[in-house]
């Protein structure tokens, strides 16, 4: 009995003892499965983010051609939108040799042209007859499953389409404009093409832009029949000044879930009339071609929660002193904007206030210092001077319900520079002289400039 209860418990104490150790041997595969599927995965990662400039391939020109040809049987315009190509030939477009490729075939990475979303959805057969002619196509998409970015290679280095969409807005006095979206998709995508794309390209492919509509005309650049914007200086600042931040909507939504009350008439109708005042000053502005952007708390709106501050009571825009014209008064007086307040010279500390249906509009002009950029503030009553110091910023193009209007890039520095670190809690009581973190006294105004620098109208 004893011999057997052993025997038992050995065979017992073995197979424990097997099954233990099969489970660590399993336990070290299934780890170092995971090890080397997070290195491969870190591996990819390093490798599609850093793009290789070695490139294997050089344009050939009968690619073009047959892009060109796929188009032509799709009745699908495709523009020439490489602003590294049209700057050259537009700089030097009475250079031409015949058979020669002096342009074209001097693009580093991708040739870039431009297709409409319209064209792309609405023909299809010219991705099909695409391939028919020899192209692989890969096509990338946004993340709101938009097409956005069409890859295509044959013989040489690839063609690259930009899906331009259009975007219309809900001002009459604008045509709506011309969105592209960042270049983003799956890593098998991107590792098709990445080879052939510039660190620098990749990032500038990676921005999300915005662009006037524009026209075009038909071009012979390098002996290929090509359509190409018809005002090429002003695509490429268009171009350069291009890159857009769309509103955050989840961040809006938190914001709306946590603190956002149901809303009085009188908020629904300021915050409409509100919008009407940025719609009129953009058309005025840009018909005086005076850049601007959101500030001080409709930039907050924006940012926060995609929307105007009801209890705000105010419009706020920023223009760079540089920018600023005295046509400003008159003409924003001719369209129903009666100025209320002037502070300041056009040297110091410059700031416009007008009133349309009982909703202000505060014009702040900013002045660069340094690595600072700084508005002006002045008290009518003691005429004393207040700066409002900002970190250098530039500017972006966002759509502000369903306005094309700019921002500073660096949205959450200048909030944060404006607000403090709390800017997300709502605060409703705010005095602008002591309540900015970033407001700094700044002497007073001399008594015999008064009259010239605190002008005060009566409406």
């Amino acid at each position: 009995m004893s011999q057997h209860t052993n025997r038992l418990s050995s065979l017992y104490n073995n197979t424990m003892w097997g099954i233990r150790n099969l489970r660590r041997k399993a336990f070290v595969v299934v780890l170092v499965v995971v090890g080397l599927i997070l290195l491969d995965q870190i591996y990819l990662h390093v490798w599609l983010s850093s793009p290789s400039t070695q490139f294997q391939r050089s344009l050939h020109l009968d690619d073009v051609r047959q892009l060109l040809r796929a188009g032509q049987d799709a009745s699908v315009t495709t523009i020439l939108f490489d602003p590294v190509i049209l700057d050259a030939w537009n700089r030097n477009s009475h250079v031409e040799v015949p058979g020669v490729c002096i342009f074209l075939c001097h693009v580093v990475g991708p040739l870039t042209f431009a297709i409409t979303a319209a064209q792309l959805r609405d023909k299809p057969m010219f991705l099909s007859r695409l391939a028919q002619l020899g192209f692989t196509v890969t096509i990338f998409e946004s993340s709101e499953g938009h097409r956005s970015h069409v890859f295509l290679m044959r013989q040489g280095s690839p063609l690259h389409l930009v899906v331009l969409h259009m975007k219309p807005t809900d001002n009459m006095m604008s045509d709506g404009y011309l969105r592209q979206y960042a270049l983003e998709g799956p890593p098998h995508n991107v590792a098709q093409v990445k080879q052939y794309i510039t660190k620098d390209s990749w990032n500038q492919m990676k921005l999300d832009r915005a662009y006037e509509r524009f026209s075009t005309k038909d071009r012979k650049i390098d002996g290929v029949d090509l359509t190409v914007p018809s005002h090429v200086d002003s695509f490429l600042t268009d171009h350069r000044n291009s890159h857009f931040l769309p509103c955050n909507e989840s961040r809006a939504g938190y914001y709306n879930l946590k603190y956002l009350k149901n809303e009085s008439p009188e908020d629904t109708r300021f915050k409409h009339k509100a919008w009407k005042l940025i719609g009129k000053a953009k058309v005025l502005l840009d018909q005086l071609n005076i850049p601007f952007w959101l500030s001080s708390g409709t930039c907050l709106g924006f940012y926060r929660q995609c929307d105007i501050i009801a209890w705000s009571k105010d419009v706020d825009l920023g223009i760079f002193i540089e920018d600023y014209k005295p046509a400003i008064i008159t003409e924003f007086e001719k369209r129903g904007l009666k100025l209320i307040a002037k502070f300041g010279k056009e040297s110091d500390s410059l700031e416009l206030s007008f009133k349309e249906d009982e909703v202000k509009l505060d014009l702040f002009f900013f002045y660069t210092e340094g690595a600072t950029i700084w508005n002006g503030g002045t008290q009518a009553r003691t005429g004393k001077k207040y700066k409002y110091v900002f970190p250098a910023f530039t500017l972006c193009w966002t759509e502000f319900l369903e306005l094309k209007v700019r921002v500073p890039c660096q949205t959450e520095e200048y909030i944060r520079a404006n607000y403090g670190p709390g800017w997300f809690t709502p605060i409703t009581s705010w005095d602008w002289k002591t309540s900015p973190p970033n407001a700094r006294e700044n002497g007073v105004w001399p008594e015999a400039e008064r009259s010239e620098v605190i002008v005060l109208k009566d409406v």
